[in-house]
């Protein structure tokens, strides 16, 4: 059986910037993530390209609806 390892993306798909992942700073899921105690918005989670999902978190601005997609 292959062990499971958090992968050391640091960046947020949606943003570009620093996603503050514990797990993928320390390399262990034995370090907790901000993500388990905070409300993640499901439409910030729809944002986030196909090819990039379970790649990287989401930053917590980008979670929490403060970074919001620009209408152009």
């Amino acid at each position: 059986m292959a062990s499971v390892d958090p992968k050391p993306n640091n960046t947020c798909p949606l943003c570009g910037g620093p996603n503050g992942c514990g797990p993928a700073a320390s390399g262990s899921f034995d370090t907790p993530c901000w993500c388990t105690t905070t409300p993640i918005d499901p439409a910030a989670l729809a944002r986030i390209p196909q090819a990039q999902r379970n790649q990287a978190c989401i930053c917590r601005n980008c979670a929490t609806g403060v970074n919001k997609p620009t209408v152009t």
